[in-house]
């Protein structure tokens, strides 16, 4: 397979990991049921967004990278390439692992916001959910696509200069309109 044929795959690629890591961090990772004697019970839930709220934010920067691949050239997609790898990277590290300290403190925050919470006994036990594994494999993912991206950004096609601002394209040459007036006579449309 050429890299001209891997651009769109990668941003597509790219787009769905953060997509799905911005989808994990938005599902229940752990809950757990908080009792106390003579009150109701209440079951409590706590999202990957819950736990560290910087896990979506990053996810969000993954698929704006994605984005940003579309509309800039190989120098910033080079860029863009970098930034995608170090952001996956930092989010690998935040992300708050089932059992692991965040994720628990999260839990007891969330517990003790609960009517039923009466004290740290009333507390039962924590169960967890794997979104965790699905948001650091997106995240691990994201890196190879960022790698790719550094890699390949110099064969991969670029929007044409019609999409540039204005003042970046070369001014014309005459101004006094003699040059259009020439090709005229020539029977060139100057307007093509």
């Amino acid at each position: 397979m050429t890299p001209r044929r891997l651009y769109v795959p990668v941003v597509l690629a790219t787009l769905a990991t953060g997509g799905l890591a911005f989808f994990a961090a938005g599902r229940t990772w752990a809950e757990a049921d908080v009792r106390a004697q003579g009150l109701g019970h209440a079951t409590i839930s706590v999202s990957g967004g819950d736990a560290q709220p910087l896990v979506p934010a990053l996810a969000v920067v993954v698929v704006t990278a994605a984005l940003a691949i579309l509309a800039a050239g190989p120098r910033m997609r080079r860029v863009i390439g970098v930034l995608t790898m170090l952001v996956a990277a930092a989010a690998i590290i935040a992300v708050p692992r089932s059992g692991t300290d965040g994720l628990q403190d999260a839990v007891r925050s969330a517990a003790e916001e609960s009517p039923a919470y009466t004290g740290p006994a009333s507390l039962g036990s924590i169960l967890y959910a794997p979104w965790d594994l699905v948001t650091i494999a997106a995240f691990v993912l994201a890196i190879a696509l960022g790698a790719v991206t550094l890699r390949l950004a110099p064969q991969w096609p670029t929007m044409s200069s019609r999409y540039d601002a204005p003042g970046s394209r070369p001014a014309a040459k005459d101004d006094s309109g003699t040059e259009m007036w020439k090709a005229m006579d020539r029977g060139d449309d100057p307007t093509a």
